[in-house]
């Protein structure tokens, strides 16, 4: 069908956030919020599936627990980035973890931004993703 005279909507291109939370609660929030926002999300709930989700789907940014099952955080990316040079995808940490270790660590892998979940909300991180991966 070709339609004269009407112009076709364009459609928002929705950038694909990957959300890594073994907690459901904290799962369920950031996607409902991301999703609010007009970002499509996938969920994953360990290192494991973490690792093959961002390989498969090609996410825009991750957000990321650190204290995973199976496979932690810093792994997940120590992962992602020795078997693909190229992996820029933006990590934002959201962990229960406050240490300046883990911190400097995180710098080192170069996460864009971390959260202590105890200290933040989830706006804040919602916040960061708008700013790192805006919705056209």
């Amino acid at each position: 069908m070709v339609l004269i005279g009407k112009k076709i909507p364009k459609r928002k291109i929705r950038p694909l956030i990957l959300v890594v939370e073994d907690e459901l609660s904290v799962a369920s929030a950031l996607r409902e919020s991301l999703e609010e926002k007009d970002y499509s999300v996938a969920v994953a709930k360990d290192g494991i599936e973490a690792i093959e989700k961002a390989r498969t789907l090609k996410p825009a940014a991750i957000i990321l627990d650190l204290g995973l099952p199976k496979q932690n955080g810093l792994q997940v990316i120590e992962r992602l980035r020795s078997t693909k040079a190229d992996f820029t995808t933006p990590v934002i940490v959201l962990s229960q973890v406050e240490s300046s270790v883990v911190l400097q660590k995180c710098e080192e892998l170069g996460m864009a931004c971390y959260f202590v979940k105890t200290h933040t909300s989830v706006q804040k991180v919602i916040d960061t993703v708008l700013k790192t991966v805006p919705v056209k």
